[in-house]
C-alpha cells in the first residue's frame, strides 16, 4: 500500500466478544458506530465483516485488545488474538490492536449523555468499537 496518512485511510473498528461484535467506521479522523453483530457463528460473523470491509473498501481493521488496568493482556486477549488470525487470513486487510480498556464504560457513559434509552444502551458494542477508532485517530 502507498503511503496512506491516518486521515485518508478507511477504518472498520472492531469490538469482538464472546456473545456480541461492535463495528464502527473511521474515516477523516471521524468514528461512527455501524451495528452489533452476534459473535456465535464465527465464520458467519468473518463473512459480514468481511462484506462490509470490500462493500465500503476499507483499508485497515482497528481491534480492540482487551488489557487490564496495568495494560497486560487478559485471557480474553487470546481470543480476540485468534479470531484477528481468522480475519487476517480471510480479509487480507492490514490490522492494528489498540487497548479496549475503558471502552464499554465510557460507551455507556456517552450513550447516558446522548440521552439514549437503557434499552438501547444494552447493545453498546459498536459504541466501543467507535471508541476503539478515536483512540486510534489520538494516537
Amino acid at each position: 500500500m502507498t503511503n496512506v496518512t491516518k486521515s485518508e485511510e478507511i477504518l472498520l473498528g472492531i469490538d469482538y466478544g464472546a456473545s456480541n461484535t461492535g463495528i464502527a467506521f473511521g474515516r477523516s479522523g471521524l468514528a461512527a458506530p455501524l451495528e452489533v453483530l452476534p459473535s456465535k457463528n464465527i465464520e458467519g460473523l468473518i463473512g459480514h465483516i468481511g462484506r462490509t470491509v470490500i462493500e465500503n473498501k476499507v483499508t485497515k481493521l482497528i481491534v480492540g485488545l482487551p488489557l487490564d488496568w496495568e495494560g497486560k493482556e487478559t485471557s480474553q486477549s487470546l481470543k480476540v488474538r485468534q479470531f484477528v488470525k481468522l480475519l487476517k487470513i480471510r480479509l487480507k486487510r492490514p490490522v492494528e490492536f489498540i487497548s479496549e480498556h475503558g471502552t464499554t464504560k465510557e460507551a455507556i457513559d456517552g450513550a447516558i449523555k446522548s440521552g439514549i434509552s437503557m434499552k438501547a444502551r444494552r447493545s453498546n458494542d459498536s459504541l466501543s468499537a467507535a471508541i476503539i477508532v478515536k483512540r486510534y485517530y489520538a494516537q
